[in-house]
């Protein structure tokens, strides 16, 4: 048997290559290598959006044709932890929302869940499409695979998540700050003190429904 010297730079290459997949699972339940870029050319789209930011007035950038974004939040008080998301279609028409009151658990548990929710609303509804939302940096962080150590209480929701995405055809996680979030917020909101889980297009207040202020009790 030959074996011959490699250079160095084409072992970083093929190692570098090698890191740009991931074990997944294909539609027919079986593990498949999976690209981790394989939302790139959302990505690549979302890069040319202007950035959100606090006290800045923000118009409506379309979605790609077909494609649905989920906004999603929590909210917290003493007593209990309420979830919900929004989903808007390419002409920023809302399509279907949902909130739901949750066990009392950390703010951080509770945004993992909330994009659980979205993530099993979307596949519900068969949308191949979608774009999940969230005010929560870690979340979406470990989502993206941007961090290497996934907090542990948080783990196993996001494991979830990430075995949900074989009923998609694309997904992109994006983070937002929460002054561009406070519909999903309000829908939270409303659900912890209304003590009530919810989804539709049901009679609210209207104050909950507004997109650039926070809902006051």
């Amino acid at each position: 048997m030959q074996t011959a010297k490699i250079p160095a730079s084409v072992c970083s290459k093929l190692d570098r290559r090698i890191r740009s997949f991931w074990w997944g699972i294909s539609p027919n339940g079986g593990k498949s290598l999976c690209l981790k870029a394989w939302d790139a050319s959302y990505f690549s789209l979302l890069d040319s959006f202007p950035r959100h930011s606090p006290g800045i007035t923000h118009s409506w950038i379309p979605l790609p044709s077909g494609w649905i974004k989920i906004n999603c939040d929590a909210a917290l008080n003493d007593a209990r932890s309420s979830i919900a998301c929004v989903a808007r279609n390419d002409k920023a028409e809302i399509v279907k929302w949902e909130a739901r009151n949750i066990d009392m658990c950390s703010p951080l548990v509770a945004e993992a869940r909330a994009v659980d929710l979205a993530i099993k609303m979307a596949a519900q509804a068969s949308w191949k499409y979608i774009c999940v939302v969230s005010n929560s940096k870690v979340v979406i962080e470990a989502l993206q695979k941007r961090i290497l150590d996934t907090p542990w209480s948080v783990a196993s929701i996001l494991d979830n998540c990430k075995l949900s995405l074989c009923n998609f055809d694309a997904c992109s996680f994006v983070f937002t700050l929460r002054a561009a979030n406070f519909l999903a917020h309000n829908l939270a909101k409303w659900c912890l003190y209304s003590c009530s889980s919810s989804q539709g297009l049901l009679s609210l207040p209207p104050s909950v429904w507004f997109d650039t202020e926070e809902w006051l009790v």
